[in-house]
C-alpha cells in the first residue's frame, strides 16, 4: 500500500500563497488583475488608433493572449482546489475506502483461486 507523507499546513501556505498570485475574481490584483489591466489598455489602444490593420492586429493579439491567461487562470484554480480537496481527503482519510477495504479484509477473490486438483 502507498504510504503518503503530506503536511496539510504546508500545503495550505502553497495554496494561499498560489492564490494571491492568480488574484481575485474581481480582477483587481495578482494575475486576474494583470488580465484586467491588459484587456482595458487594448481597448483604449484599439479605440483610439487610426489604422485598420494596427486595430486588427492588436485585436488578434488581445484574442490570442487574453485566452491563453485566461486558461491559465482557470486551470490553475482548478489545480488549487484539486490539491485542497486530496488534501482534504488525506486529512479526514475515505472512510468509504476504509469500511471496504475493512469488509474486504481476508475475503478470497474465487476467480483468482487455484484451481482444484483433479488427480
Amino acid at each position: 500500500m502507498a504510504h503518503y507523507e503530506i503536511d496539510p499546513q504546508q500545503v495550505s501556505t502553497v495554496l494561499s500563497e498560489t492564490g494571491e498570485l492568480l488574484g481575485d475574481e474581481d480582477g483587481s490584483d495578482g494575475l486576474a488583475g494583470s488580465l484586467t489591466s491588459i484587456e482595458s489598455t487594448l481597448l483604449s489602444l484599439e479605440q483610439g488608433t487610426q489604422s485598420t490593420p494596427i486595430t486588427i492586429a492588436l485585436g488578434e493579439f488581445g484574442g490570442h493572449y487574453l485566452e491563453m491567461v485566461s486558461d491559465m487562470l482557470s486551470l490553475t484554480g482548478s489545480g488549487i482546489q484539486g490539491t485542497h480537496d486530496a488534501t482534504t481527503h488525506y486529512i479526514s482519510g475515505d472512510e468509504e475506502m476504509a469500511r471496504q477495504a475493512q469488509y474486504d479484509a481476508g475475503a478470497i477473490d474465487e476467480s483468482n483461486a487455484l484451481p482444484a486438483d483433479n488427480r
